[in-house]
This record gives C-alpha cells, sequence and structure tokens, in this order.
C-alpha cells in the first residue's frame, strides 16, 4: 500500500513537479539552517521560519494528488515568509548602507536566508505554470 503510493508519486512526472521539489528542498534546508544559525539574532522572524517549513511540508499535497491547485499553496507561503524575513532584515541592512549601528543584527546572514528563500519562492511560483504529471491522451479505438 505504501510502497504504491510512493511509487505512483513519482510516475510520469515533468519537470514543473521537479522545479517544485527542487524548491521545497532549498527552502526546507533554508528553513532549517534559518533557525539554527539565525534563532538569537533580531534578523530572526519566527513568522518567517514557519511559513517556508510549513510550505515546504505541504509540498506533499502536489506529491501525493494530481489537483490544480497544490503547486501554489506553498508559493503564498514561501512568498509570506520572504516578506517577514525581508521585514526583519531590512533594518538591520540600512545600519550597513548608512554606516551606523542602531538597529543591530547579522544584516549578512539576514540577506543570505533572504536570498535563499527567495530563489525557492520564484522556483515554487514558475512551477504553477507548468505541468505536474504527464497526462497521456487515451484514444478509443473505433
Amino acid at each position: 500500500m505504501i510502497k504504491d503510493l510512493f511509487k505512483n508519486a513519482f510516475k510520469d512526472r515533468t519537470v514543473g513537479f521537479y522545479v517544485t521539489l527542487s524548491a521545497a528542498i532549498i527552502a526546507f534546508i533554508g528553513a532549517l539552517l534559518y533557525l539554527i544559525t539565525d534563532g538569537t539574532d533580531r534578523t530572526f522572524s519566527l513568522g518567517a521560519f514557519l511559513f517556508v517549513l510549513i510550505g515546504a511540508i505541504s509540498v506533499a499535497l502536489t506529491v501525493f494528488t494530481d489537483m490544480k491547485f497544490a503547486p501554489v499553496i506553498p508559493s503564498v507561503l514561501y512568498t509570506a515568509g520572504l516578506a517577514m524575513c525581508l521585514r526583519v532584515v531590512l533594518p538591520s541592512l540600512s545600519d550597513v548602507w548608512n554606516g551606523v549601528h542602531f538597529i543591530g543584527g547579522n544584516a549578512v546572514l539576514g540577506t543570505i536566508f533572504a536570498a535563499i528563500f527567495l530563489v525557492a519562492d520564484v522556483c515554487s511560483i514558475t512551477a504553477c505554470f507548468m505541468e505536474q504529471r504527464k497526462f497521456e491522451s487515451y484514444t478509443k479505438a473505433e
């Protein structure tokens, strides 16, 4: 039963599916690294971490179902996570731009994670416009 579920999950998949899956892997690894390396810094946002992590987990809908809207769900969550990440990174980045130390925080690390979340988001949004599974057209022999 479970073996067949996983066997059918990857059967007849297109490039769009693998783009969605790679975006989830990038987002999942990025979210875990975000938690590990930046968890105590001012540029950390629990909301960003949760949105990106839940988005990576929600790709299971794309893997195990053929719902047309399934790739949109992680895209929305990645976008929300990216926005929350940028909300806490930009004040620290403005300190670097202005040459002052007013807000604090690790602007470089925050920018790296914002870039990782952006890559996952762009890949996921791109995959929304691609087919996720090859559907063969069956014709009846008359």
